[in-house]
C-alpha cells in the first residue's frame, strides 16, 4: 500500500508543475506578443508622422517654388533666329506667361507646340534654368528653292513645306524657281509636294557633282510631270527635257548642243535629251505663233 501511494503522491506532484510551466510559456508569448504589438505600433506612427513630415514639407517647397518672386522668368535666351523675328516669339512666350510669370509653373510643352506652329520653324527645343532663366533654342525650315503657286512665289523647304517670305527675304535668296507644286494640307499634296523636292534636289546635287556647279545656271525647274524633269536655264526661253536620271550628262549635252541648235532652229521652244542617241526639238511656227501652234523637228 506504502508504494502504491508514493506513486500517486509523485504524479499529484508532477502535475502542478506541469501547469505551472504551461501557464509561465504563456505568460511569456502574450507577453512577446504585446511588445511586438507596441514595437509595430510604434514604427507606424513613425511611418505615419514621417509621411506627414515630408508631406508637408513637400506642400511648403511647392508652394515656395510656385508663389516666390524668385522665380519669376527675368532672363529669356533665344538661339537660332535668322529669318524668325525675335519679337515673335517673345508673344509666343508672352501669351503664356502673362499674368503670371512664374517658370515652374511655365508650360514648356504648350510653348514648344505653339512656337512650331511659325512655318518656319523645324524644330524647338525648351528649357528651364532655376531660378529665372528660359531658353528656346529653335532650328529654322532651310529655303532650297522658290516655289510658284497660283499667282505667289514662295520660299519652300527641302521637305517641301511653303514658307512665308517677305521682300526682303526674296531679294536676298538666289535659287531657282520650282513649277508644279501644290498648295494644300492634305496628306496626298504633302506627300507629292515631298516627291517633288527630294526630285528637285536630286536634280541640283547631280548638277553639282564633281564640283560642276551646274545648278547656278538654273532659272527654272519644271516638275509638273515627275517622270520628267525639264528645266530652262538663265538668260534663256528654251524648255529642256532631262527626264528622271542622268541629269549631268544630259545638261551638259544641252550646254554643248545649244548655241548649234539656236542657229540651226531659230524659234527654238524645248529641247528632249532623255534619248541617247538624237536630240529632239520643237519649234514655234512664226507663221502660227499667235494661235500657238508648233511644229517638231528632230535633230540626230
Amino acid at each position: 500500500m506504502k508504494r502504491g501511494k508514493t506513486k500517486t503522491m509523485g504524479y499529484l506532484e508532477r502535475q502542478p508543475r506541469a501547469i505551472l510551466e504551461g501557464q509561465r510559456a504563456s505568460g511569456k508569448t502574450k507577453g512577446r506578443t504585446v511588445r511586438e504589438l507596441l514595437r509595430w505600433s510604434l514604427k507606424l506612427s513613425f511611418g505615419l508622422l514621417l509621411a506627414s513630415t515630408l508631406s508637408f514639407g513637400l506642400y511648403w517647397v511647392r508652394d515656395r517654388l510656385y508663389h516666390s518672386p524668385r522665380f519669376d522668368i527675368a532672363i529669356t535666351e533665344i538661339n537660332g533666329l535668322q529669318q524668325i523675328s525675335q519679337n515673335q516669339v517673345l508673344l509666343k512666350i508672352s501669351e503664356l506667361a502673362h499674368p503670371d510669370r512664374n517658370l515652374v509653373r511655365f508650360d514648356l510643352d504648350r510653348l514648344r507646340r505653339n512656337l512650331e506652329l511659325i512655318p518656319w520653324v523645324k524644330t524647338v527645343v525648351v528649357r528651364r534654368v532655376l531660378p529665372d532663366k528660359l531658353i528656346v533654342d529653335i532650328e529654322e525650315r532651310r529655303p532650297v528653292a522658290f516655289a510658284r503657286v497660283g499667282q505667289e512665289t514662295l520660299l519652300i523647304d527641302e521637305e517641301g513645306t511653303l514658307l512665308e517670305n517677305n521682300p526682303e527675304q526674296l531679294s536676298q535668296a538666289d535659287f531657282p524657281v520650282i513649277l508644279g507644286m501644290e498648295s494644300g494640307f492634305t496628306p496626298e499634296i504633302l506627300r507629292r509636294n515631298r516627291e517633288r523636292i527630294e526630285l528637285y534636289l536630286q536634280l541640283i546635287g547631280a548638277l553639282n557633282r564633281g564640283g560642276a556647279g551646274l545648278s547656278r545656271d538654273l532659272s527654272e525647274v519644271h516638275l509638273q510631270d515627275p517622270g520628267n524633269v525639264s528645266v530652262i536655264l538663265n538668260g534663256d526661253t528654251v524648255l529642256v527635257y532631262l527626264g528622271r536620271d542622268g541629269f549631268q550628262t544630259k545638261f551638259r549635252r544641252y550646254l554643248a548642243a545649244s548655241r548649234e541648235l539656236k542657229k540651226k532652229y531659230r524659234n527654238l521652244d524645248s529641247v528632249d535629251m532623255r534619248y541617247r542617241d538624237q536630240v529632239v526639238v520643237r519649234t514655234l511656227d512664226p507663221k502660227l505663233a499667235q494661235g500657238g501652234s508648233r511644229k517638231d523637228s528632230s535633230d540626230g
